[in-house]
């Protein structure tokens, strides 16, 4: 149960989800009716200037609220009062989803915290310079000067070698949240 007594500033609450699929995709866009088909069909996509199918706006946001329905426990523990977020993204199939959410304040019962959702999109592996694993980013193209310039473009060590991927925000926001206690 979570209670305000062991709430502290500064905590975070996380979830990660890495199995964005085209064929997840395609599930959500019949059980929320949103069919546009950017988010099913790549060439309507490609034809709309986006490389390929991204993902709705609100698959990415329900992780969000699923981080606060867990964090209270399906609403045994609280609930929801308000989520303010900011589309500032797009989700792609193949990328990793990290949603945070921390805490800024408390007023008696109620939590706000600020959220932060950041996709992670590999583009390749490479070893002596050259490319020995190309995911679908590198194949498609979906990095842009933009993401260059902005230093979305990051490289760690792996196993394999060394793996290029894009790190950005996806949306950006605050929510509060009341505890029963």
């Amino acid at each position: 149960m979570v209670k305000t007594a062991d709430i502290q500033i500064g905590q975070v609450i996380k979830n990660e989800f890495d199995q964005i699929s085209r064929e997840l995709l395609k599930t959500y866009a019949k059980v929320s009716g949103d069919t546009n088909p950017i988010h099913t069909n790549d060439i309507i996509a490609e034809k709309a200037g986006l490389k390929g199918v991204i993902a709705h706006g609100l698959f990415s946001f329900g992780f969000i609220t699923k981080l606060f329905e867990d964090f209270l426990d399906q609403e045994r523990d609280g609930k929801i009062i308000r989520i303010n977020i900011d589309m500032r993204g797009i989700v792609r199939c193949g990328d990793l989803l990290v949603t945070e959410a921390i805490i800024s304040k408390t007023e008696g019962k109620r939590i706000f915290f600020d959220i932060k959702q950041t996709t992670y999109t590999n583009v390749d592996i490479k070893k002596n310079n050259k490319i020995i694993k190309q995911f679908e980013a590198g194949e498609r193209g979906y990095i842009s000067e933009k993401d260059i310039a902005r230093g979305f473009l990051k490289q760690k060590e792996v196993d394999d070698g060394i793996l290029t991927y894009r790190e950005r925000v996806s949306m950006e926001g605050n929510a509060i949240i009341e505890l029963y206690e």
